[in-house]
């Protein structure tokens, strides 16, 4: 039986997982990144939201619990790339209206970065168990350490650019997060999914 060291070894040398563990860094980092200084945006002018509404803005949530269960459907329909690129594109989308003066499209950016990095990040957990050669569990642990890494990092590193930077600079921060996850999104191939091996060729051929 192979000693924990070596299961690790083993993940840590796999792409795909690889691409996976950086993926669910970047998630995190820029869900909580987000979620922790949009608040000293909200309570600022021009938005003036009183603190005791700002426990409320949470229900921004609702539309993430709605929408991540279906992640592994879509996955299977349309590809899990494409299922992982779409969810980022919504957080995208969502990004670009935090931005805005007005409170009504706030809140809509928040759902929309809410649902769209939960859906990607359920997408990337179920392909994580399917990406692991063996030890499905230690391959899911070593995921979640990232991920939750990632967030102890936006929740540092962001609130440094926020401090020093303002929000602004801090949603484009957060952008570059999701944009890394993107790109790394295309390494979310099995690495049996390329192509058949000689044997089953010839088999065909013959």
């Amino acid at each position: 039986m192979p000693s924990p060291l070596s299961v690790w070894a083993t993940h840590l040398s796999n792409r795909a997982l690889q691409a996976s563990f950086a993926i669910g860094f970047l998630i995190l980092f820029a869900f909580i990144g987000t979620f922790t200084y949009v608040n000293f945006v909200l309570a600022a002018p021009p938005l003036s939201l009183p603190a005791s509404l700002l426990g409320v803005v949470y229900l921004v949530f609702v539309p993430s619990m709605l929408t991540t269960p279906f992640a592994g459907r879509v996955a299977e329909r349309i590809g899990r790339r494409g299922a992982f690129l779409g969810g980022l594109a919504v957080a995208g989308v969502g990004l670009a209206l935090l931005a805005a003066p007005s409170l009504a499209l706030v809140l809509a950016g928040l759902a929309m970065v809410g649902a769209g990095t939960f859906f990607a990040q359920a997408v990337t957990t179920g392909f994580v168990g399917r990406a692991a050669t063996l030890d499905r569990a230690a391959a899911s642990g070593l995921y979640l350490a990232s991920y939750y890494l990632g967030g102890l990092a936006g929740s540092v590193v962001l609130g440094a650019v926020f401090d020093s930077a303002g929000w602004t600079t801090t949603v484009a921060a957060i952008f570059v997060a999701l944009a890394l996850a993107a790109a790394l999104g295309l390494r979310l191939v099995l690495p049996d999914s390329g192509a058949a091996p000689a044997s089953t060729a010839a088999s065909k051929a013959s």
